[in-house]
């Protein structure tokens, strides 16, 4: 006959699991050191560069950077803490003076999940900054972009600015507007009105911009709609290939929350042009529910890598 198998008592089974739970969190505090410094981070701005200005406008600076990646220097280490929603407050098992270094995160494409460094931020390091056991270091941060002659190459800037006489989106379709009450920054944004019986709006760049290194090609963009919005590309894989147009993302509509600033990844889309060279930035508002659809942007611009085959 074959051995009875008893069942386990259900005090044994917690007993086991508190034990494991305790070994674990004391493998967090192997070493001399067993009470923490924090390091308190609460959000990271974008910044002008005052040595280096890449605009008058500050729209060009609006940003969503909601996370942050720690890493601690100095002439012994090199250790990376991982990466942190803002604000964050993060526990350190280190003491003694450190190089604080900060990199931006943000959500490509809006998504948390594929949250990532922005190749056109610049990381911050922070020098000469003590960590204590039990004390908080305070650090509020502002990074600044790239240097625009050498590393970053905006392809396309649009701020909706009065001062500016011409749009670079059709004027058919979208309008600038100036009401303090809608403007995201400065003194004007775009807006695209649909009626109750418009099914869509599809608007593209007037100018057909032209990108020869594809090493990143990002549309950063503020946006404000009721109606979903989508963002594309219109090209060709060739010269004698017709132009298509093609949508990376669809915003959805967020009237009820207000202003949102999204980075959107373009360079898988343009890969299925063969990276042709030369491209129009696509904007299609889709109005299914038959509303007075109402969408705005501002702070459009195109990023890319400088040509960096020629350097």
């Amino acid at each position: 006959m074959s051995p009875l198998i008893m069942p386990m008592n259900k005090n044994i089974i917690l007993t086991s699991i508190a034990a494991l739970l305790l070994c674990l969190s004391c493998n967090k505090f192997e070493g001399d050191q067993t009470v923490p410094a924090f390091i308190s981070i609460d959000k990271i701005e974008v910044a002008n560069d005052p040595h280096n200005s890449i605009s008058n406008y500050s729209g060009c600076f609006t940003s969503n950077i909601d996370a942050v990646q720690i890493t601690l220097r100095n002439s012994e280490e090199n250790h990376q803490l991982g990466v942190f929603t803002l604000p964050c407050r993060v526990p350190v098992l280190r003491q003694g003076e450190y190089t604080i270094s900060l990199t931006p995160v943000i959500k490509l494409n809006g998504i948390a999940a594929t949250r990532s460094s922005y190749p056109f931020y610049r990381n911050i390091n922070i020098k000469n900054q003590t960590l204590t056991p039990d004390r908080c270091l305070e650090l509020g941060s502002q990074t600044t972009y790239y240097d625009s002659t050498g590393f970053l190459y905006k392809v396309w800037e649009e701020y909706f600015e009065p001062e500016i006489p011409t749009l670079s989106l059709p004027d058919t379709v979208v309008q600038r507007v100036t009401s303090p009450d809608t403007v995201r920054s400065d003194r004007g944004c775009g807006a695209v009105y649909l009626k109750t019986d418009q099914s869509a709006a599809t608007f593209i760049s007037n100018e057909e911009f032209t990108v020869t290194d594809n090493g990143a090609l990002f549309l950063e963009l503020d946006y404000w709609t009721n109606v979903p919005l989508s963002v594309g590309l219109c090209s060709r894989t060739s010269l004698n290939s017709k132009y298509e147009t093609f949508y990376a993302i669809t915003l959805y509509p967020n009237f009820d929350k207000g202003w949102n600033k999204i980075y959107i990844q373009l360079g898988k889309l343009w890969s299925q042009y063969s990276y042709y060279k030369q491209f129009h930035i696509a904007f299609q508002a889709v109005n299914s529910n038959g509303i007075e659809g109402k969408v705005y942007i501002d702070n459009i611009k195109l990023t890319a890598y400088k040509d960096r085959d020629k350097k």
